[in-house]
C-alpha cells in the first residue's frame, strides 16, 4: 500500500463568505460608557484573583526543642524503630496535637513528628517538627508567635499527661527541605494534611471504585515497573533508597534487569523521578500455580533522593497482626474494569482485611488460601485491586500516622465481584527473606 498523501482543498470546497457591512454603533458617548463598564468588569475580576491568591494557603514547618521533666529516660529511646520510641513519641505528638486542635485555630494545625528523644539529668529531651497550613501572605515569624500564644499558656496547665519545661521551648521557622531531610531517616511519612483520605463508600473510578490520588506525594512510595518499549506492568513499593518490594508474578514474561525501568510519582507520564533496574530477586519458592510466596525485590541501580513526591514505606514486625475489618489502602495504575487499559493517573480506593478463615469458605476462596496470603477487600465486592495493580502495596496507618506495608497486590477472582475479594501477599510472613536479601 502506498503511503497516504495529504488532502488538498480547492477554493471551490472552501467558498469566501463576505460579511455584510454594519450600521456604526460607536459613537463617542457609547464608547465611554462602554470603556467604564470593561474598567469595572476588569476591577472586579482582579479583586476576586487576588482574594483567592491571598486565601491560598500553603504549608509552613517549624523545629520545636523543649524538655519533659516528668518522664526518666530509656536506653531504647535511641533507638526509633523500637517499640519503646514509637509508643512515647505517639504519647507526645498526641499532647500537642490535642493542645493545637482544641483552639479555634486547630485546623490550621496539619500534623507533629517527634525526630529524636535524648536524655537530659531532669528527663527526657525532645525534637520535633511541626507543620501548619496557614495562608501563603502571612510570614513564618507571625505564624511563629501565633502557635507561642496558643502553645504557652497551655503547658502551664496540670492536665497534661507530660511536664514540659516552658522555659525550654524553642520554635524555630524551617523550610521544607531541611525538614524532609530532618525526616529522611523516617519511613512510611507523607507530606500530606490527609489522614484517611477516602471513605468505604466512594463511588468515583479507579482500582475498580476508588478515586484518583488527590496529590503529589500522597503516596510516595508507590512505583511503575515498566518494560522498555510495552510500558507499566506492575506496581511496586519503595522500602529504602535502593531496593522495592513487588510480586513475583510481575516477571513471568521477562526476568532480564535491563529490560525494565522503575518511575514515581503520581503520574506515570510524565513521572517525578526514573531509575534503571540491576537485580531481580524473585523467592526461590514461587509457585504460580497456587500463588504461593508472590514476592519480588528489585533493585535500582542508583539511588533515589527522597523528597516530598518520593519516599519508602515501613516494613511490619513480623508479629503484626491486623484484625479484620481493618482499614487499609491499595494504590495502583491499574485498570478500573477487568482486562481494561492501565491508568496514566494513580489511583486508590480503601478497603478492609477479612480473615483467612472466611476468605476460605467454599463459597469464596474454598480453601485456596494461605498463611503467606492476606484478603482484602467487601464481601460484596465493587472496591478492588484489578490488573496492572499487581505487586503494588496495601498498605495501613499506625496512630502515628505512619504507614507500613501489610501487602502486595498478588491475585483474585476477576475484579471487584462479590465474594472475591482481593487476595495480597502477607508481608509479615516474608520480613525475614526481605531482611536477609536486601539488608532492610
Amino acid at each position: 500500500m502506498s503511503p497516504s498523501c495529504p488532502v488538498e482543498f480547492s477554493e471551490v470546497e472552501y467558498p469566501q463568505v463576505e460579511n455584510q457591512r454594519r450600521q456604526q454603533f460607536w459613537d463617542p458617548v457609547r464608547l465611554a460608557l462602554f470603556t467604564l463598564a470593561i474598567a469595572a468588569i476588569i476591577g472586579i475580576a482582579i479583586g476576586i484573583v487576588t482574594h483567592f491568591v491571598v486565601a491560598d494557603d500553603k504549608s509552613f514547618c517549624y523545629l520545636a526543642s523543649f524538655k519533659i521533666t516528668n518522664i526518666k529516660y530509656k536506653e531504647k529511646y535511641g533507638i526509633r524503630t523500637s517499640r519503646e520510641f514509637a509508643e512515647r513519641s505517639h504519647q507526645i505528638e498526641r499532647m500537642i496535637s490535642r493542645i493545637f486542635r482544641s483552639s479555634t485555630r486547630g485546623r490550621r494545625f496539619i500534623k507533629s513528628h517527634v525526630v529524636k528523644l535524648s536524655p537530659d539529668e531532669d528527663g527526657v529531651n525532645v525534637l520535633m517538627v511541626l507543620m501548619f497550613r496557614y495562608p501563603s501572605t502571612d510570614s513564618a515569624e507571625r505564624i511563629m508567635k501565633k502557635i507561642e500564644r496558643l502553645l504557652y499558656p497551655s503547658l502551664n496547665t496540670n492536665q497534661l499527661p507530660l511536664t514540659v519545661n516552658k522555659q525550654s521551648f524553642r520554635i524555630t521557622p524551617i523550610n521544607s527541605k531541611k525538614m524532609r531531610n530532618l525526616l529522611n531517616s523516617r519511613c512510611g511519612i507523607r507530606m500530606t494534611s490527609s489522614y484517611m483520605p477516602l471513605p468505604a463508600s466512594s463511588s468515583t473510578e479507579r482500582i475498580v471504585q476508588g478515586s484518583e490520588t488527590a496529590m503529589e506525594g500522597e503516596w510516595p512510595w508507590q512505583a511503575s515497573l515498566q518494560l522498555l518499549g510495552v510500558g507499566h506492568q506492575c506496581g511496586a513499593s519503595l522500602i529504602s533508597n535502593t531496593w522495592l518490594v513487588t510480586a513475583a508474578h510481575c516477571f513471568l514474561r521477562n526476568k532480564d534487569p535491563n529490560q525494565w525501568i522503575v518511575t514515581f510519582g503520581a503520574t506515570i507520564k510524565p513521572p517525578a523521578m526514573k531509575r534503571s533496574v540491576c537485580k531481580i530477586i524473585i523467592h526461590e519458592n514461587y509457585d504460580r500455580q497456587i500463588n504461593e510466596n508472590d514476592i519480588a525485590l528489585v533493585q535500582l541501580t542508583i539511588q533515589v533522593e527522597f523528597s516530598n513526591t518520593v519516599q519508602r514505606v515501613c516494613l511490619p514486625d513480623s508479629s503484626i497482626k491486623l484484625p479484620p475489618k481493618t482499614s487499609v489502602f491499595v494504590t495502583g495504575f491499574g485498570s478500573i474494569v477487568d482486562d481494561g487499559p492501565t491508568q496514566n493517573k494513580l489511583r486508590q480506593a480503601r478497603v478492609e482485611t477479612i480473615s483467612n478463615d472466611v476468605c476460605n469458605r467454599k463459597d469464596v476462596y474454598d480453601g485456596m488460601i494461605t498463611p503467606g496470603m492476606l484478603c482484602a477487600g467487601f464481601m460484596e465486592g465493587k472496591i478492588d485491586a484489578c490488573k496492572g495493580d499487581s505487586g503494588g502495596p496495601l498498605v495501613y496507618p499506625d496512630k502515628r500516622d505512619i504507614w507500613y506495608l501489610v501487602g502486595i497486590v498478588s491475585w483474585g477472582q476477576s475484579c471487584g465481584l462479590p465474594k472475591k475479594p482481593g487476595v495480597y501477599t502477607r508481608v509479615t510472613r516474608y520480613r525475614e527473606w526481605i531482611a536477609s536479601k536486601t539488608g532492610v
